[in-house]
């Protein structure tokens, strides 16, 4: 052995610093250990250095979260690999049972120094010896040289940085206020400036800048260090400073002879006490915490205005996953500073895996345990703990964390009754038998915060390269702090994973909990423990609410999936909601957390028996019932089914308003949507049948007709296969008319024809009457206007013969914008006023709006301006009294057109581009062109000759696509205009001749096209 190996074998020429960025030296030169696996490795060995760290800690640091399959026989490559690095590293490096042990000596290693001298300082600061203290305090806080593996060294890593962070603000705090009270302030104000900028919200650390200031005669300077964090903490955490800063203000500015330094010699003199033990137990502050900045500014203004001598309680609720704990610890350790007497925590594992939870009398001990009370001190029977835990806690200004309580019986003993506390609860229910608390419930993380927890891990340039595919990974992560930081996890350690990749295997319905979840932790499991801890009878609720199709339920929905009533369907929802599965919003209504949907959805689809079949049948029987009611309110007069499949008759009452109707359908759109899906994959083709109709009338006046025309074909496949043709019929016109509304014609042509052959095989007068009325209106938009205006005439007739006034009005609406296009304004005016007495008779809104339109286009037909005005603007307010934003920009182009036939240009180009606007927002694609050509009237009126070209450009490529050659005529007459305006005669002859071919080819007469 040489002379630099002792006799354990350890190589004293070694120098480890961890300190900072992690140094190796061998003989004063460098040792170089790369990659991030063998430097966290060591570190962690370094930080424990002398004790045994299991591999599965290793593998934690290493990889912080979701460690990949190989990472224990990794982590072993790694610990041979630093052997073979370090000079003599198997002497260094020891195997040691389930794990690995570094073997170091104090002088070795920049830690175990730091952490002598501190110990050396503070006994001789207890021995009566505050120069030596000086000195020992200064070298450790020589060996600082910034956070562990400067900064870069994941969670476990930056946990352990964190406290030894926390340990040298201590250190430097106690230096300067032994330096102070030897009279050497002037010495250490460079210091403490420095310091206290790095750390500006610190106020004990202020505090000692404010005493070295005063004592060198810097009263003025003095004081405005107080007023300078007393605006931080106002401005960054809207809150005071502390009591104890306070009083030291009020004294400096008194000059209390009190603040002088007290004399070395005294101290010597006598023999010091013992300093008292001030418990310290929060655990370490996540780094990376992100967001919740309202709540914290809640938590410390309850602590601000709580009244002098009183405790204060906080109890935070959420669902798991949520950030409770991270939110309490970060403010238990903002908060520290006004508690001096000690900070304790204590898991009370409500809900954690595999355990069960603590019971009060186990908690007192550990935290009287954790108070620095002897185990032979602490009572062994409830009573005498009790008494113990409340007499500890006494007149002592103290914070407290109950973490993951249970119940409000585990944490009532627990609560100190002395004033001038502060208890930090968290839990998953809320605790509601709990007196005197101030609660907080976290919701969602904003999509900002979840954003910047994803940047800490990923860094900024991963992110800003897939910047879609970050914001749509945040939202399948729904907010949920424990997702958020699982996927962040997965792809830190997936460097070749886009985000793209992971968005994708989260688009999975079935594998998006699997997929966020790591080995220890996941989404399933933290919902998996809120579900078990449930009575049976909640958890059967739970499960078969699992197969609701939708985000948000009311109590209707839940008493139909249950079989029972609203009242006692109510009071299961309320449960849900005390244990965080479900979200309350407004009385009756409710949601569930995309995360908790998919986990329920799970459930139900788990092990699906007969009581299953039975609830979703009911909810659907629900949904049918209270969709066909919605529709007779808002339609009034329209065909109702009364096929084979019509079912048991609905008990549900009517609503009462056209609002309230249109309210249901719009908040239940969704749910509709995927429960057509639902009834098809349970074999309920009569429900698959029969929904899919009331969405086509729902999306006639919200304009989604592209899901709903999915459900309609749905449904045209279900009414075939129960063989019921006059379902088949309902559904193929609904879905032809979405298809005109979306510009596909000839589809809804075809469609029609199928629906008028089956009428005529059911020899259905009304029928066949109804899908020559919608043929009418497709030929129409196509140009063939004879046509139109002869299947108008004869679904017109029948509705009349048959007393089908719905269907009399729509006729007599279409017949009237048939005729105003061929000029026999006066027929049109007279059908457009029949049709109206007609809508108003039975009370339609819906459809009146078009008849004002074309009643107000017959009236400008015939000169009588002002009238036509006054249609149109009583159509734009039929359309806002209904809310119909699919409508409204048409409604507007016609009114601007009006204005500009009567001379008043500046109000018709204000009526076009606010119809221009509402039609960005949402308009049917069929009326797209008529927006644009009223765009460009008006600009060829205002004489904006280059907007005109524009404008008509746009409404020519949409006619021509959709084949609305009455449009694309307009448009290519437009463009004619604009040319020949802006001086290009050739383009406008060859524009103005083929308009004029179209018009001649509709049989539209020369004088509306070519006046003189």
């Amino acid at each position: 052995m040489t002379s630099e190996t002792d006799d354990t074998g350890v190589h004293h020429r070694l120098r480890f610093n961890v300190l900072g960025a992690l140094e190796i030296r061998d003989r004063n030169e460098p040792v170089l250990i790369n990659g991030a696996v063998r430097r966290r490795t060591l570190t962690v060995l370094l930080l424990e250095a002398g004790r045994v760290v299991p591999v599965p800690r290793l593998v934690e640091a290493a990889w912080d979260e979701d460690p990949p399959g190989s990472a224990a026989h990794q982590i072993r490559k790694a610990v041979a690999e630093l052997r073979r690095r370090i000079p003599g590293g198997a002497a260094v490096i020891h195997t040691d049972g389930p794990g690995y042990r570094i073997s170091v000596a104090p002088g070795q290693l920049d830690l175990l120094r730091y952490q002598d001298l501190l110990r050396a300082a503070q006994t001789a600061q207890e021995n009566g010896e505050p120069d030596l203290a000086v000195t020992r305090l200064r070298s450790a806080l020589e060996l600082w040289r910034g956070p562990v593996l400067a900064g870069e060294g994941g969670r476990v890593v930056d946990a352990a940085s964190t406290a030894l962070e926390e340990q040298r603000l201590g250190a430097a705090e106690r230096l300067y206020e032994l330096a102070i009270e030897a009279g050497e302030a002037a010495a250490v104000i460079g210091e403490l400036r420095a310091l206290a900028a790095q750390y500006p919200l610190r106020e004990t650390l202020r505090g000692r800048l404010m005493l070295a200031l005063y004592h060198t005669g810097q009263q003025a300077a003095a004081l405005d260090e107080f007023n300078r964090i007393r605006d931080l903490l106002d401005e960054d955490l809207g809150i005071a400073p502390s009591a104890e800063l306070c009083e030291l203000q009020a004294h400096i500015l008194r000059q209390e002879p009190s603040l002088a330094p007290a004399r070395r010699g005294a101290a010597r003199a006598g023999t010091a006490p013992p300093a008292a033990v001030v418990p310290q137990a929060l655990p370490f502050d996540v780094p990376d915490f992100s967001g919740r900045a309202v709540e914290l500014e809640r938590i410390h203004a309850v602590v601000e205005h709580t009244p002098p001598g009183t405790p204060t309680v906080i109890a935070v609720d959420g669902m798991g996953g949520g950030g409770k704990t991270a939110l309490a610890v970060r403010a238990a350790h903002q908060l520290a500073h006004r508690y001096p007497d000690g900070q304790l925590f204590v898991d009370l594992r409500g809900f954690t895996p595999g355990q069960e939870p603590l019971s009060a009398f186990r908690a007192q001990g550990d935290l009287l345990a954790a108070a620095g009370i002897c185990s032979e001190e602490i009572p062994g029977v409830p009573a005498g703990r009790h008494a113990l835990w409340q007499s500890y806690m006494r007149g002592r200004r103290m914070l407290l964390v109950l973490d993951n309580a249970d119940t409000a019986e585990q944490v009532r003993p627990l609560v100190p009754a002395s004033p001038d506390s502060l208890t930090l609860i968290t839990s998953r229910p809320r605790l509601t038998d709990l007196d005197g608390v101030e609660w907080l419930s976290l919701g969602a993380l904003p999509e900002p915060d979840s954003h910047e927890i994803l940047r800490h891990t990923l860094g900024g340039e991963r992110l800003e390269r897939e910047a879609d595919a970050a914001a749509e990974l945040l939202r399948l992560c729904g907010g949920l702090p424990l997702a958020v930081r699982i996927a962040a996890a997965r792809l830190s350690n997936r460097p070749r994973w886009t985000v793209q990749h992971l968005v994708d295997r989260l688009r999975d319905h079935g594998r998006r909990l699997d997929e966020l979840s790591s080995e220890d932790r996941g989404v399933a499991g933290a919902l998996s423990l809120s579900y078990e801890s449930m009575p049976r009878q909640d958890r059967r609720a739970f499960r078969l609410l699992g197969h609701h199709p939708g985000r948000y339920i009311d109590v209707e929905e839940a008493g139909a999936l249950l079989g029972r009533g609203t009242t006692d369907a109510e009071d299961v929802l309320e449960r849900l909601v005390d244990v965080r599965l479900l979200e309350a919003r407004e009385p009756g209504a409710y949601a569930f957390h995309d995360l908790v949907r998919h986990f329920a959805r799970r459930l139900a689809q788990g092990e699906p028996g007969p009581e299953d079949t039975d609830a979703v049948e009911r909810l659907l029987d629900h949904y049918l019932a209270r969709a066909e009611n919605a529709g007779d309110t808002l339609f009034p007069g329209r065909t109702r089914y009364s096929g084979p499949n019509g079912g048991p008759p609905g008990t549900l009452p009517a609503f009462r308003t056209r609002d309230a109707a249109l309210k249901w359908l719009d908040q239940h759109r969704d749910s509709l949507l995927a429960a057509v899906d639902m009834a098809r994959g349970h074999g309920l083709l009569r429900h698959a049948g029969r929904l899919p109709r009331e969405l086509g009338f729902h999306s006639s006046i919200r304009s989604y007709d592209l899901e709903a025309n999915v459900a309609l074909e749905t449904g045209v496949g279900a009414a075939q296969t129960l063989a019921d043709p006059a379902l088949t019929r309902l559904n193929l016109t609904n879905l032809a008319m979405g298809q005109w509304r979306l510009g596909r014609i000839r589809e809804a042509v075809a469609r029609l024809e199928d629906a008028l052959d089956i009428s005529r095989s059911m020899d259905d007068a009304r029928s066949t009457a109804e899908c020559k009325a919608r043929l009418g209106q497709a030929y129409n938009s196509l140009g063939e206007l004879r046509h139109a205006l002869k299947l108008s005439e004869e679904a017109n007739r029948t509705a009349r013969a048959t007393g089908f006034a719905r269907l009399d009005g729509s006729s007599l609406s279409t017949m009237s914008h048939v005729r105003a296009r061929l000029g026999q304004f006066d027929e049109a005016v007279e059908a457009a006023r029949q049709a109206l007495v007609v809508f108003d008779s039975i009370g339609e809104i819906q459809l009146s709006v078009d008849a004002l339109a074309y009643l107000s286009r017959a009236l400008e037909g015939t000169g009588r301006h002002e009238e036509a005005l006054g249609r149109a603007d009583e159509a734009v307010e039929r359309c806002e009294q209904l809310r119909m934003p699919s409508v409204l920009p048409v409604m507007l182009a016609r009114r601007a057109d009006v204005l500009l036939r009567m001379g008043r240009t500046a109000s018709a180009r204000e009526s076009a581009l606010h119809a221009l606007a509402e039609a960005v927002r949402s308009t049917d694609d069929i009326h797209r062109a008529t927006v644009h050509l009223s765009a460009a009237r008006a600009h060829q009126a205002g004489g904006d000759f280059p907007a005109a070209l524009r404008q008509n450009r746009l409404a020519l490529d949409i006619a021509s696509q959709m084949e609305l050659r009455y449009e694309e005529a307009e448009a290519l007459s437009g463009l004619a205009a604009a040319c020949g305006a802006s001086g290009d005669d050739d383009a406008a002859a060859a524009y103005r001749g083929a308009g004029d071919l179209l018009y001649s080819r509709m049989g539209v007469p020369e004088s509306l096209y070519r006046p003189s």
